[in-house]
């Protein structure tokens, strides 16, 4: 599984190379997928929220003529995308996270189970291969 959370986060990092770039945009889905994995309490969360474009006066008098205010949150955001990445390849799942992610890719499983068949014994089968009544049954009551 950690390799398609690390898909995920290598996808996030190609979005920062977009011609049509939205750092908004991005954020919101970068904070969706680092939340996902790592939890609502992950510190890069809050610096992904925290990246700004910074037009004023002062940043732009202050610096260079080679301070380019876009390019600068691109690269601070691949820098967390990337130490996510190291993060998932050198020590796995979070703990606190495994269960949840497990879930969470057991449903898209079933869901996609559901709409590829429309025969019923073969959906109960396949199910019951994987173990993965007790979590339909969770499915169906929301």
């Amino acid at each position: 599984m950690p390799k398609k959370l690390i898909k995920l986060l290598e996808k996030q990092i190609e979005k920062l190379e977009a011609e049509d770039f939205d750092l908004e945009a991005w954020k919101s889905s970068a904070t969706s997928v680092l939340t996902r994995i790592f939890g609502a309490d992950d510190p890069r969360i809050k610096q992904v929220d925290q990246l700004k474009v910074d037009y004023s006066s002062w940043a732009l008098r202050d610096s260079n003529a080679q301070y380019k205010p876009v390019e600068s949150c691109k690269r601070k955001g691949k820098a967390l995308m990337i130490s996510a990445v190291e993060e998932l390849e050198t020590f796995g799942l979070p703990a606190n996270q495994s269960k949840v992610l497990e879930d969470f890719f057991e449903e898209e499983e079933i869901k996609i189970l559901l709409s590829e068949s429309k025969d019923l014994k073969k959906i109960v089968s396949k199910l019951k291969k994987k173990d993965l009544e007790k979590l339909v049954l969770k499915l169906l009551k929301r």
